[in-house]
């Protein structure tokens, strides 16, 4: 896979702090070099967090973790470039927080801010690595370790951490743990370039094969047995289907077998032809009248109903009848004086003593007359209503009684058809399965034959299985795994040559299943990687195996894996943990050789694998070589993560020289800072020294004007590097 980081970005947690960028050469040894818990084994946890590790293996214990807030890795591929940034945890082992950026060329964030989480990061690398979707679980056993294969299985190749790139017992990063040493065993077909995606496609096509071929034959035999018994099954049969009146009953003896399955057809055919063929005899389920009488019942239970209602309205109205002629009766006697008052009474209504005429007794005497004609007029209406409209009720009464007999009889014959029905219809129904299951019985038996429907299906699949084989062919795997291993044989001796083994000329072979590698004399004598004494001969057998690998892919196009080799202080076992000053020649020559193979592996990939190194030794072990990109070097105050990022000073780095602190700051702080206080008589400044104080970088610098005057300065630079000076010296 055509990969190469050109930055790995960590972002702090204080915004107003700049991120902090490491810059990297695509086909080159990236070396960093730094002093010890300068942060140089991290840069294998940031890069595999990145790319979508399940857990963070940052450390938490110290400056990385406490004092960042993202983790960022910008790369190029075939596409462009791709910004993978991802949230620092927190007390959690990780999270699927990510930014991703994608483009022809992408810019750094001030920044990140989420759009993505880890499965979308993992899909754009397992799509650009043509990662297989199918798993080599072929059997369906559910193993997680013959599931597909991931980008992250394809770190073991890609990591050599300083616990693993000089161990004698485990050669593949996170091969140590057994889980993942499963799942690389099951991978390392697909890598070697042994079987490809379209084949892993076949072979679970094989094996999905193979399981219907041996399922089919499985009832093939277990049909076969079954009619060894057929001529006793089939006169059974036909005795049934006499009982169920079917056929004429008669003895059958001597009559052959085969006549009577060919008496079973018929009885299938003319069923499936016309089921009630056999309804009459006599049994015939009259299904008409049974209908009609269905629904003659509703309609006398509707017609009822209705009259009922009738009946209540009439026996509701002659009761509001008599109570109204109740109530008329009584305003009729109340007012039957009026007609006397108006005969009696004078018009003339003049008070005999004031001699004053008065209308008011007029006025109420109309108002009685009034009331009185409304009262009889309403009379007049009741009297127009029959007294009890007894006619009518006894006429709905006549007709409710005569549909009641009628409906006991309608019922009455419904549930006796009914009954006879539900009887003839659970015998009709005892033939029709009866009939199912002959039908059943025939095909089967039928299937056994040379044109059968199993014997057809099993030819196709053996036709199926047979073209399989020849595209899945198991010989020609093993070919193409003893071509790729004598291959890889091949470049690991180069390597092994320049890195003077003590094995010499002697065969390097890679072993798959015990993932290590044994190396063969000349008289076949066989040697395990951890049979093999000294830390320098394991370093190198590691080295050699990991670029053997990155040229076999590269040079047999097998994209799976990333073209980037990660190698953590390979120098672990030549030097002590001590400065480079300390070093013997000897030691120099020896670990140079190790950057003169992963140079080489370089030109033999033209370009196209990636090394990055971080290392204790110093610059002198790559002096002379090709290919060398030196990125940091981490003394002298310069580390991953900047002194400024926190909030206070480590009491063990107080006194400790700063010089590549103050370097780092020289041009963006410091330059600008001398300007302001000598001002701009100002012609250049340098520094002479820097240590680390409780309150930030205590350097002494020396400016030097127009007017050739030296002059002396101390300042002090704080951890939000504001630059201050304690006094300025002419």
């Amino acid at each position: 896979m055509n990969f190469a980081i050109l930055k790995i970005i960590i972002w702090a947690k204080e915004p107003n702090k700049t991120p902090r960028i490491l810059n990297f050469k695509p086909g080159a040894i990236n070396y960093i070099t730094g002093a010890s818990r300068s942060g140089k084994s991290a840069i294998i946890e940031i890069i595999d967090y990145c790319l979508g590790s399940g857990g963070c293996s940052i450390p938490k214990i110290g400056p990385i973790r406490r004092t960042s807030a993202w983790y960022g890795l910008l790369f190029s591929t075939v596409e462009g470039e791709k910004l993978f940034v991802r949230r620092d945890p927190g007390d959690q082992n990780s999270t699927d927080d990510y930014m991703i950026a994608e483009g022809v060329t992408v810019s750094i964030p001030d920044i990140p801010e989420k759009n993505a989480n880890r499965d979308n990061a993992k899909g754009i690398l397992e799509r650009l690595a043509k990662i297989p979707q199918s798993s080599s679980d072929f059997n369906e056993t559910g193993s997680g370790f013959k599931g597909r294969a991931s980008i992250a299985d394809m770190t073991a190749f890609m990591f050599q951490p300083q616990r693993i790139v000089a161990n004698n017992e485990t050669m593949f990063f996170e091969a140590d743990v057994e889980e993942h040493a499963r799942k690389l065993r099951e991978i390392f077909p697909l890598v070697l370039g042994v079987v490809d995606a379209e084949t892993l496609i076949k072979q679970h096509r094989l094996q999905e094969v193979r399981r219907l071929i041996e399922r089919k034959q499985r009832q093939l035999e277990a049909l076969k047995i079954n009619i060894e018994n057929f001529s006793g099954e089939v006169r059974g049969r036909y005795i049934a289907a006499a009982q169920y009146g079917l056929v004429p009953s008669q003895k059958i003896d001597d009559t052959n077998t085969q006549v009577l399955f060919e008496r079973l057809k018929d009885i299938v055919a003319t069923w499936k032809k016309d089921p009630k063929y056999w309804d009459s005899d006599g049994h015939h389920i009259n299904t008409e009248r049974l209908s009609w009488l269905r629904e003659r019942e509703a309609t006398l239970n509707s017609e009822i109903t209705t009259l009922r209602v009738r009946l209540t309205q009439i026996r509701e109205l002659s009761l509001a009848r008599a109570t109204s002629e109740i109530n008329i009766s009584r305003k009729r006697d109340r007012l039957s004086s009026t007609s006397w008052l108006v005969d009696r009474l004078s018009t003339d209504h003049t008070c005999p003593l004031c001699g004053k005429n008065n209308e008011s007794p007029s006025k109420e005497l109309n108002k009685l007359i009034e009331s009185t004609q409304k009262v009889e007029a309403q009379w007049k209406a009741v009297e127009l209503v029959p007294p009890m409209l007894d006619a009518e009720e006894v006429d709905i009464q006549k007709q409710i009684a005569a549909k009641e007999s009628e409906l006991r009889q309608v019922r009455s014959e419904r549930e006796y058809i009914q009954e006879e029905t539900e009887e003839m219809q659970a015998t009709r129904e005892q033939r029709a399965m009866f009939v199912g299951r002959t039908a059943e019985f025939i095909n089967l038996h039928e299937s056994l034959t040379d044109e059968g429907i199993f014997a057809s299906e099993i030819a196709v699949l053996k036709d199926e299985e047979a073209q399989l084989l020849k595209e899945v062919d198991f010989d020609t795997f093993a070919q193409r795994k003893e071509t790729a291993l004598f291959k890889f044989s091949r470049f690991a001796g180069h390597y092994g040559e320049i890195l003077e083994l003590e094995t010499g000329d002697d065969l390097i072979q890679l072993d798959t299943n015990r993932l290590t590698i044994r190396v063969i004399d000349e008289k076949g004598g066989t040697a395990w990687l951890r049979e093999i004494g000294s830390g320098a001969n394991w370093l190198g057998y590691h080295v050699t195996t990991l670029l053997a690998l990155h040229e076999l892919f590269v040079t047999q196009d097998i994209p799976y894996v990333p073209s980037l080799l990660v190698i953590d202080q390979p120098s672990q076992t030549h030097f002590p943990d001590d400065t480079e000053e300390d070093s013997e020649n000897e030691e120099l020559q020896a670990v140079n050789k190790v950057f003169q193979a992963l140079s080489s592996g370089i030109k033999r990939t033209n370009g196209t694998l990636q090394v990055i190194v971080s290392e204790h030794a110093g610059q002198s072990v790559v002096d002379g070589l090709e290919n060398v990109h030196l990125v940091e070097r981490w003394r002298r105050g310069r580390k991953m993560i900047p002194w400024h990022w926190s909030k206070e000073m480590d009491v063990k780095m107080i006194g400790k020289n700063a010089q590549y602190a103050v370097e780092d700051l020289f041009e963006t702080q410091i330059k600008n800072a001398c300007k302001e206080a000598v001002g701009d008589d100002l012609y250049q400044i340098s520094f002479s020294d820097a240590s680390f104080s409780k309150d930030g970088v205590i350097f002494n610098a020396f400016a030097e004007t127009f007017g050739k005057e030296t002059i002396k300065l101390a300042g002090l630079i704080d951890f939000d590097l504001n630059v201050s000076f304690l006094f300025p010296e002419g």
